[in-house]
């Protein structure tokens, strides 16, 4: 049975207050929609101290339970890859049967449909949504693909919250997919440029290269080759999860992802050498404090000769 428009803003969860869920909570709020809540469940003291520090400075109640999601039309999911089933059993079962269950991780598509697949158990309505952008810059104007059956139903109503948000299919796993395979490419670039562009300062020819690599983009690549340089290190653990995802379907494909397997590689090499930590679980301040960054802890700098 169609469900009847809600008169008036919608009501809005967030499941995760991470840097995406706190994007999303700023720009909707900057656009004038109050009554947010958020639940989370960080696996760190420094997570969950964030956490409460983004939503004190944004004056967004931080749930301990998710029953407190129960009267919300819209649920946004946005935890890491391997919490997204965990935050599906957790919190599914406890929305209104006509909210809207939009998981924005970046999942392959098996894994996808397998949390539709658990929503749906739950008695909730699930949505495909992939993030094609960057939060920390577009908050909730970021573009979004959904699919899934609930998919037209979710863009009807987030676009008129400001969202943009275009349907790509009435299956889950089609957003999750062009997501996915996207990520191949953007994932690759960004380990190139965090390897270029150390190396590149060891050589004291760090800013020649990136103003050559601009120029080789255009003017606006800017904005995103920064987005990549800056997000790395607080990233890469996450960013490694969803790369192996990646090489999974690749290899689905029947594809050997050599240079994809080489990405991973390196992403959980920065993962694992503690410069998450180094920066505090925030982005530097800019594209040199983070090939600064870079510079002190990953592998180990080459000796210059004698």
């Amino acid at each position: 049975m169609p469900t009847t428009p809600r008169i008036g803003p919608p009501r809005i969860g967030l499941i995760g207050f991470g840097e995406v869920g706190s994007s999303f909570a700023c720009g909707f709020l900057a656009d004038g929609l109050t009554g947010l809540v958020a639940y989370d469940e960080p696996q760190s003291d420094a997570q969950r101290d964030l956490a409460r520090q983004r939503a004190e400075e944004l004056g967004v109640p931080l749930l301990d339970d998710p029953a407190g999601l129960a009267d919300r039309d819209l649920v946004v999911c946005c935890v890491p890859q391997d919490r997204a089933m965990a935050a599906a059993e957790r919190c599914a079962g406890a929305l209104a049967p006509d909210a809207l269950y939009a998981d924005v991780n970046s999942l392959g598509p098996p894994d996808k449909i397998a949390v539709a697949e658990r929503v749906a158990a739950l008695g909730g309505t699930f949505v495909d949504a992939a993030i094609m952008g960057m939060p920390i810059n577009d908050l909730h104007r970021v573009p979004v693909l959904a699919s899934g059956e609930a998919a037209q139903r979710f863009a009807d109503l987030g676009n008129r919250i400001g969202m943009r948000i275009q349907v790509t299919g009435t299956r889950p796993g089609d957003a999750a997919g062009v997501k996915i395979l996207r990520s191949v490419v953007t994932k690759g670039l960004e380990c190139l440029l965090v390897e270029s562009l150390t190396a590149a300062r060891r050589h004291g020819l760090d800013h020649a290269v990136l103003d050559s690599l601009v120029g080789l983009f255009g003017p606006q690549s800017r904005a995103v080759l920064d987005f990549l340089i800056r997000t790395h290190a607080v990233h890469a653990r996450r960013r490694s999860l969803e790369v192996a995802m990646c090489a999974d379907t690749l290899a689905a494909a029947g594809l050997d992802p050599l240079v994809t397997a080489a990405v991973a590689a390196r992403l959980r090499r920065t993962a694992g050498g503690g410069l998450a930590a180094a920066a505090n679980g925030r982005l530097p301040a800019g594209t040199d404090d983070a090939v600064a960054l870079f510079d002190r802890h990953l592998d180990t700098p080459a000796e210059t000769p004698a």
